[in-house]
């Protein structure tokens, strides 16, 4: 007979958490979740780097003009860019889901959270239609030139994130107090801003600002650039 363990915490205070971890979710955070969803499900597998990039520049330079949305909608209709019959009608589906989530993030600039909301959910479900059917055309490829594909963007991803790699490694160095950096807590909270504004300017798509100091915690710890900058920099302590 297996022993039942007993849980850490009560039934109902899971339940709590998990209410109001979904309940505080903001829209930044909901559209930042779905773009990355639509990296790993669809480009990341099916496509590539350029691709999205490309992607989202070509929608960010029509949001809040109709005229040019629907010139763009037009476009689309008339543009193929894979053989494969199966990517590109889900492709069509993918730039919709992409357009409502700017549509979400321009209108929650505007501070009109209704209608960023309305626009992050409708993408939302969209992109759980886009999860199955990627599933699906990645499951019926060869594992061989899935694996192929997977390291060319890998390398893409690579090459893209290097940059911001440096300019953390570089802000380490330059903004470390007189004594060296006390912790990396401290190094990451004075980091978030000119890294953010960094990424922005360098229209970095597979790094998502929202959650800087995830990657970035693991960059102090495990990147071959930025570790090698924290441990130059961090404060000495004497025995």
């Amino acid at each position: 007979m297996i022993k039942k363990t007993q849980p850490l915490f009560p039934p109902q205070e899971v339940t709590a958490n998990i209410n109001e971890s979904i309940g505080n979710t903001t829209i930044g955070e909901a559209i930042a979740r779905n773009h990355g969803l639509l990296w790993h499900h669809f480009f990341d597998s099916l496509l590539s780097l350029d691709d999205y990039t490309q992607l989202l520049n070509s929608i960010r330079a029509v949001t809040g003009n109709p005229a040019l949305q629907a010139e763009l909608e037009t476009r689309w209709k008339n543009e193929d860019i894979q053989q494969d019959e199966a990517i590109n009608t889900l492709l069509h589906h993918v730039r919709y889901a992409c357009l409502y989530l700017e549509l979400g993030s321009d209108a929650e600039a505007q501070k009109n959270r209704d209608r960023a909301w309305a626009f992050t959910n409708y993408a939302s479900v969209m992109i759980g239609e886009i999860i199955e059917k990627s599933a699906t055309i990645l499951n019926a490829r060869d594992a061989e030139s899935r694996a192929k594909q997977n390291s060319k963007n890998a390398q893409g991803r690579n090459n893209s994130i290097l940059p911001v790699k440096e300019e953390a490694a570089r802000l380490l160095h330059e903004l470390k107090p007189k004594t060296g950096w006390p912790y990396k807590t401290t190094a990451i909270t004075k980091l978030t801003k000119p890294l953010s504004a960094f990424i922005e300017k360098n229209n970095t798509p597979t790094l998502q600002i929202s959650n800087i100091e995830k990657w970035l915690t693991e960059w102090l710890r495990e990147d071959e650039h930025v570790n090698r900058a924290w441990e130059n920099s961090k404060r000495v302590k004497i025995r």
